[in-house]
Order: structure tokens, then sequence, then C-alpha cells
């Protein structure tokens, strides 16, 4: 009888699990915006409770906090498309570049695999041929997924703003709804906001410090358009693992393009290595690494997890929603081997 009861727990949990991961998968153009204006509200939450303090009305103090958002977010658009403007007129010399490893490139073909250079050279045509042919529906689907970023983003600023003026109402929800649960719910909320705040505050001043030494390095390496590639190297860390490899190899590609030596790829390479070792042992544990410790194990297989639900936007989000349940399994007795299994605590080597 103890080992059917057993049984059915189980299946009950992996039920629960497949319809919680399956809403999330089937409402994800919903969840997504809810749960980046949760994150960006978490964040502000302390300097709105700071400005209320100091005599500012919550619904200005709401405004305020949203509105220096956006206007940071302006900024730093109107920054990368002034410098994908600035990389464009590059664009002639890069296709002589380009011209020369093509060359290289038949030649390594002709000889390996005995394909003449017309051969090559038709397939190549017809697949521009083929391309041109779809270049009007990728234009007009870039003009829909522009016009859609626009929306999520006056979306996702309203859930920000409704987040953060509802704030004590919905905390309050969740300790009504929890309390018959554990009796120190009030004391968990209030404990996953400011860890969660903390957390994120961390996060974007790793990628600020990042884009800043990574401008100054490639600045000082010799690299153009360094600010532009600084800056994606910082922003494309918010992905744990994958953003810093993708972020490290924009940079090398385009100094492989520019330069005549190898010497400067190489050099480029070797410092982006040397600043994610930084990132990874330094930064990282000490700014936010104290607040939510999560193992790499765990990380990881968020990271997929939220890939394969919500593509890059899972990427991204799953790894800090992660943390804030850690918090919550670290202080409910019954769910704290759930968050051991997710933590590091340095006992990996027995």
């Amino acid at each position: 009888m103890r080992h059917h009861f057993s049984l059915r727990q189980f299946n009950q949990v992996l039920l629960a699990l497949l319809l919680f991961f399956g809403i999330l998968f089937l409402l994800k153009s919903f969840l997504v915006p809810v749960a980046i204006g949760g994150l960006i509200a978490m964040l502000l939450a302390p300097v709105c409770r700071k400005l209320e303090k100091w005599g500012i009305h919550r619904t200005v103090a709401a405004i305020l906090c949203v509105l220096t958002v956006v206007i940071v977010l302006v900024l730093l658009i109107i920054m990368l498309v002034d410098q994908l403007t600035a990389l464009a007129y590059d664009l002639p010399r890069l296709d002589f570049k380009l011209t020369e490893l093509l060359d290289d490139a038949h030649k390594f073909v002709r000889e390996t695999f005995d394909v003449s250079r017309e051969e090559q050279n038709e397939y190549l045509q017809q697949s521009l041929r083929n391309s041109l042919q779809f270049a009007g529906i990728y234009l007009r689907s870039l003009f829909v997924f522009a016009g859609s970023l626009l929306i999520s983003f006056i979306i996702v600023m309203s859930y920000t703003l409704l987040f953060l003026l509802y704030r004590r109402r919905l905390k309050n929800f969740i300790s009504r709804l929890t309390e018959n649960y554990d009796a120190n719910a009030h004391t968990i909320v209030s404990k996953v906001t400011a860890v969660a705040s903390s957390y994120i505050a961390g996060v974007f001043l790793v990628v600020l410090i990042l884009a800043v030494v990574n401008t100054v390095g490639l600045l000082v390496i010799g690299i153009e358009h360094a600010l532009l590639f600084g800056l994606l190297a910082g922003l494309l860390n918010i992905i744990p693992y994958l953003g810093s490899i993708a972020g490290s190899l924009i940079p090398v590609f385009f100094a492989l393009l520019t330069k005549d030596s190898l010497w400067t790829p190489f050099v480029v390479g070797v410092f982006f290595l040397v600043v994610q070792q930084i990132e990874s042992y330094i930064l990282t544990p000490n700014i936010t690494g104290a607040k939510i410790k999560l193992n790499p194990m765990a990380t990881l297989m968020v990271l997929l997890l939220g890939s394969a639900i919500w593509g890059i936007a899972g990427m991204i989000l799953f790894v800090p929603y992660l943390g804030i349940a850690k918090v919550v399994f670290d202080n409910i007795q019954r769910l704290q081997p759930l968050g051991y299994v997710l933590g590091k605590d340095g006992d990996e080597a027995d």
C-alpha cells in the first residue's frame, strides 16, 4: 500500500510538471512580457521605496522609475544604431577581404573535393538567386518584427509600472495564499524581493563592467568599432555561458576580416578568454554569487530548458527565476532539499 501511494505521488508530481511547462510553452506570448516586467519591477522596487520615503507619491515614484529605464534603453539603442551605421561604411573593405577568403576557399575545395571553380560559382549563384527571391519576404518580416518589438516594449513597461504600483497588494496576496503552508510567508516574500532585486542589479552591474572593460581592451588592441563590440559582448553576457562565447567570436571574426595578420585575432581571442575567466571567478561570484548560489549543472540545465520553451527569452529569464525559486526553497523546510540540489555548498568532491 505504501509503494502504491508513493507511485501515485510520483505520477501527480510528473503530471504537475507537464502541465506547468506545457502552460509556459502555450502561453509564451503572454507570459514573457509579464516575466520581463516582473524582473524589472523587482530591480526598481528599492528605488521606488526610497523615493516614496522622500515624500514622493507612489504613482509619481513608479512613473519616474519606469521613465528612467525607458530613457536608458532608448539611449542604448541609439548608441547601438549609430555604431552599426558606422560599421556599414566598412562593408566595402570587408567585401574585399571576404573575396580573398572566398578565393582561398575555392582553392581548398577544388584541391580537396575536385570540384571546379565554375561549378562552385554556379552553386553560389543559384543559392544567391534563391536568397534574393525571399529577400522581399525577409524585409517585410523585419518590419513586422520591429513593430512587434516596439509593442512588446510598451507592454513590458506597462507591466513594470503596474507591478510597482500594486507591489504591496501582490505581496499581501502571496502571503495570504501561502499562509496555510508556512507561517513565515510574509518574511519569505520580503526576502525573495530583496534578494531578487540585489541579484538582478548585480547582473546588470557585471554587464556594465564587462562592456567598459571589453571596449577599452579592444581600443588598446586596435580594433575598430570597439564600442559596438564591447557593448554587444557585455549585453550578450546576460545569457550564461553561450552569451560570452558569442560575444567574443564576433570581434574575433571582425579582426580576422580587417587585419592582415592572424596575430591580432589571436590577441583578441586571448583577451576575451582572460576577461571571461575574470568574470567567472571574480566578478560574478563576488557581485551576484553572494546573492544566489546556483551550481553550473542547474544553470546549464535550466538554460537549455528555457531555450526549448521560450527561445532566447527563456535563456535569459529562466536563470534568474530559478535563483528566485531557490530562495523560496531555502526558506521552506519541506523544500530545502530542492534548494540544496540547485546550490553549491562546496561538497561536490565527496
